[in-house]
């Protein structure tokens, strides 16, 4: 890309752009282009206007509001952004973005990348919901330019559903993983204990009910093990575990929560084994982090966790919604020796250098905005 360019990236938090997009927003600025960063405006912003990225906060984004008249708002008031900025290009993540922010770049005639990092909630359970959420996907994505998904799943399935046509669609997997920031890291305690790590909200849709079911289970035949929770409890989200039940798993010794951490490395550099037992996910980055830093993994055969394992070699893949599967995978990674763990861990690292490093997926956006500007 030689030539320079405006461009937006839309998120539904202001920490989801400082999280997982920050190293793509740093890779547009070295390249010469103008960035802006538009969220609700939350604690992280001063750390993304440190980058030279300049930040454009939005009022009317609800991210689990159903109020049509108030994203109809956010809808316009990111074609203002769009026009008043004179964006070339803009990079929509999360559902509101991708459906609202198609709508306001097509009626700006601004080029548009819209990524589906998951299919969430709304998608996913029948009803009502789910009909409106498909429509307003296939009415958006007939004004978006590009639609990248994280997995083959989720593409085949906005095709098979006619969401979106197939010449419109690119895979893009994940947001990329710092692989020198998540490294192998050797352990800073000694536990006695083999430690199984589970990273995530606390949702039923992440596999947590099957999580404590299987945790009791494996802790009768296992008593020196510790399963680690760590995680917000996401009360807005109609998925959400209640407080009261963590407390309760937590007080019969099933589990040891740890709420939310701000460096995940020095907790997960602990953990044995990280488990993810998710109904469905885009590319969960908890299993990135994972394989950076070379842990054997315990996930689902679904859509995008799939994605991120060879069965028996880098860990073991199980059913969703399966307790009984989960409790027998972690009583195989029970019964295997540390070398065996360690080496699959190693096989972990290789598969996040050869396919989920942070590199790759900037140059696959830098492909992608070069085909549609020039």
């Amino acid at each position: 890309m030689n030539k320079q360019l405006k461009i937006g990236i839309v998120l539904n938090t202001a920490w989801n752009i400082y999280n997982f997009r920050l190293g793509l927003v740093k890779a547009l600025l070295a390249a010469g282009h103008e960035v802006y960063a538009i969220a609700p405006v939350d604690d992280f912003v001063p750390a993304i206007e440190a980058t030279g990225c300049q930040f454009v906060p939005v009022q009317y984004l609800s991210r689990k509001g159903v109020n049509p008249i108030q994203d109809m708002r956010f809808g316009y008031e990111l074609y203002q952004i769009y026009r008043s900025k004179e964006l070339d290009v803009v990079l929509q993540y999360t559902i509101k973005p991708n459906i609202y922010g198609c709508l306001a770049a097509g009626r700006a005639k601004v080029k548009s990348i819209s990524t589906v990092t998951g299919l969430g909630y709304s998608f996913l359970k029948e009803g009502w919901v789910n009909k409106i959420v498909k429509l307003l996907y296939k009415t958006a994505f007939k004004s978006g330019t590009r639609i990248a998904f994280q997995n083959r799943d989720d593409k085949k399935l906005f095709e098979n559903l006619t969401l979106c046509p197939a010449s419109k669609t690119t895979l893009i997997k994940g947001s990329g993983i710092n692989t020198s920031h998540f490294k192998p890291i050797p352990k800073q305690k000694t536990y006695d204990k083999l430690i199984y790590l589970f990273v995530g909200r606390l949702l039923y849709d992440k596999g947590i009910n099957e999580l404590f079911e299987a945790a009791q289970k494996f802790k009768k035949q296992c008593p020196d093990t510790e399963i680690w929770v760590v995680g917000a409890i996401d009360d807005g989200n109609p998925s959400a575990v209640n407080k009261e039940e963590v407390a309760e798993q937590e007080a019969n010794g099933t589990i040891r929560y740890w709420g939310v951490s701000k460096d995940v490395r020095s907790i997960m550099q602990e953990a044995d084994v990280v488990v993810l037992p998710s109904y469905r996910e885009g590319l969960p980055r908890v299993m990135l982090e994972s394989l950076a830093m070379a842990k054997p993994i315990i996930t689902t055969d679904t859509a995008g966790c799939r994605e991120t394992i060879q069965d028996t070699k880098n860990g073991f893949l199980v059913p969703v919604k399966d307790a009984e599967a989960l409790a027998s995978a972690m009583l195989k990674m029970y019964n295997l020796t540390d070398e065996e763990r360690k080496n699959m861990g190693k096989v972990g690292r290789e598969m996040a250098l050869q396919e989920f490093d942070e590199q790759a997926i900037i140059k696959r956006y830098f492909e992608e905005i070069q085909n549609m500007t020039s």
